[in-house]
């Protein structure tokens, strides 16, 4: 009996070349199913909520792969973890019928971005949050956050290479805070929640974002750059490691 199993798993994206399997090298994927395999003793495609690129992390991407094997569902994630490269971790597993499917499941994501502020940055944090030499100035940001809530046509937005129906989402909730760190410098977080995201488009607003705060751009214009929806005119995404996948949301 074909039994399929969901996993809420969390890695380290500075080791991979992506979440999804390439050719370039070594990919989330590819790990888990080389995983899944070892233990399961049969090959297991997984299917992914999200993708990810290079760098980019996750504390909250869920995966499915169907099987026969009649492991208890609750020793999945230590089985796993056994064999897994230690910069990926399954959380939980829990048995889910046929229909359910990690990506067109999902009701919500949320992605959490860092930034680093301080005139030179902490080698600890490189591979988890950007750099900024100069201070952004956070009350500036945060007012220009509105300009992204609600539903719009965010084609300006996404990057090229990732064709969809349509550019069309929903942002429900963009926070911004700022925490001083063990380490001695400010930390801005900055957390988005959507019903789905366009390729790239978390890092471009962040990167939109962050010229707020070094005032080189105005809420207003950010506005007239979603409503002009040309991609070219809008400023550079933000680097990827500052990047997190933090959760995917599914109804109850």
């Amino acid at each position: 009996m074909t039994r399929f199993i969901a996993c809420i798993c969390a890695y380290d994206g500075a080791h991979w070349c992506g979440s999804q399997r390439q050719k370039n090298g070594p990919s989330v994927q590819g790990e888990i199913e080389r995983a899944i395999e070892e233990v399961l003793k049969h090959p297991a495609p997984i299917i992914l909520a999200g993708r990810t690129d290079a760098g980019v992390h996750a504390s909250g991407q869920c995966f499915r792969f169907a099987t026969e094997n009649k492991i208890p569902v609750e020793r999945v994630p230590l089985a796993l973890n056994s064999t897994l490269n230690q910069s990926i971790r399954v959380l939980r597993a829990w048995e889910v019928d046929e229909n359910f499917h990690p990506r067109f499941s999902a009701k919500a994501r949320v992605y959490r971005y860092r930034i680093e502020c301080a005139p030179v940055g902490n080698v600890l944090l490189r591979n988890i949050a950007a750099h900024s030499r100069s201070t952004l100035d956070v009350y500036k940001m945060q007012d220009a956050a509105s300009a992204f809530i609600g539903r719009k046509d965010f084609a300006a937005w996404q990057s090229a290479g990732s064709p969809t129906a349509t550019t069309i989402r929903e942002v429900t909730r963009l926070e911004i805070v700022e925490r001083s760190n063990v380490f001695g410098s400010n930390l801005i977080e900055i957390e988005i929640e959507a019903n789905g995201f366009l390729y790239q488009m978390v890092r471009n607003i962040v990167g939109a974002l962050m010229q707020v705060g070094q005032g080189k751009l105005t809420t207003q214009e950010i506005e007239s750059l979603t409503e002009g929806r040309d991609r070219t005119k809008c400023p550079p995404p933000a680097p990827t490691q500052g990047l997190c996948l933090i959760e995917v949301k599914y109804e109850p």
